[in-house]
């Protein structure tokens, strides 16, 4: 994966901190990402939301240190996409999810501009084409 631009990075960095200091957000997060379809729904039933607000939480701050090309961090990349893959999670699943997290942002950070929401796709959109490429890669190697 390359390195994302570094003022994307800072941008990003410095939403998420501004996102994230509400727990509302975590909220409008998930009710948007649950109501896009029955699919994903379904697949929230029954599921500990305290504790997915909380992985949410890390895993944003985990985007950050992926883009940012820290070493260590592909594999944690990998995992998610072998996590994700057992779970059938599909590609359009996480176009939904990145609609529903960006409409959560542009709702909790007053600073919402063209150019936040050109940071956090830059490094959204990076770390998920890492994830599927390292999908694809280990698919290859078991076969």
């Amino acid at each position: 994966m390359s390195v994302i631009q570094k003022n994307h990075l800072e941008i990003f960095r410095q939403s998420l901190q501004r996102v994230t200091a509400s727990e509302a957000f975590f909220d409008r997060f998930y009710d948007n990402f649950i109501s896009q379809s029955e699919e994903i729904a379904a697949f929230f039933q029954n599921r500990d939301m305290l504790q997915l607000k909380k992985k949410l939480r890390e895993t944003l701050h985990m985007l950050a240190e992926s883009a940012e090309g820290r070493p260590g961090l592909g594999l944690y990349i990998e995992m998610l996409g072998r996590i994700h893959h057992r779970l059938n999670v599909q590609r359009r699943h996480f176009t939904m999810w990145e609609e529903a997290l960006l409409d959560a942002v542009k709702t909790y950070d007053e600073e919402f501009s063209d150019q936040v929401l050109s940071a956090w796709l830059d490094v959204i959109d990076r770390v998920i084409d890492s994830m599927f490429a390292a999908l694809n890669d280990a698919k290859k190697l078991a076969s």
